[in-house]
């Protein structure tokens, strides 16, 4: 069951920077904490490593009832925030044999709907 109190935490994360890493997720809510976790979709298609599980809860919580939305991402990101998963990165959105890394940003869901509504009207 994952935390409220830390749900909110990682929710005013987002909402305060946008666009966010998982990388710096990690640097801001573990430090250089790693553990022996992955967040990986189906076809072997991984999210992140190393997170503490009480923060991956929290996250998929907080995706799961649509408080913060997954957008697609890139590498530069991830080294712009200082951490890289030493994976091949995805190419296609397809099950893979070895795992793939699919980079992804987190947003909050109000943030993406504001983008999606600014672009209908525009």
């Amino acid at each position: 069951m994952s935390d409220p109190a830390l749900e909110e935490q990682i929710l005013a994360f987002v909402r305060e920077r946008d666009f966010v890493t998982f990388a710096a997720l990690h640097k801001h809510f573990a430090g250089e904490a790693r553990e022996q976790t992955e967040i990986v979709l189906p076809g072997n298609r991984v999210i992140w490593a190393g997170l503490p599980l009480p923060i991956i809860e929290a996250v998929l919580a907080l995706l799961d009832r649509g408080r913060l939305a997954s957008v697609p991402g890139n590498k530069a990101a991830y080294r712009r925030d200082g951490r890289v998963l030493s994976l091949p990165i995805e190419k296609r959105a397809e099950p893979h044999d070895e795992p793939q890394w699919f980079p992804v940003l987190l947003r909050t869901m109000a943030a993406v709907l504001a983008d999606e509504t600014d672009g209908a009207a525009g």
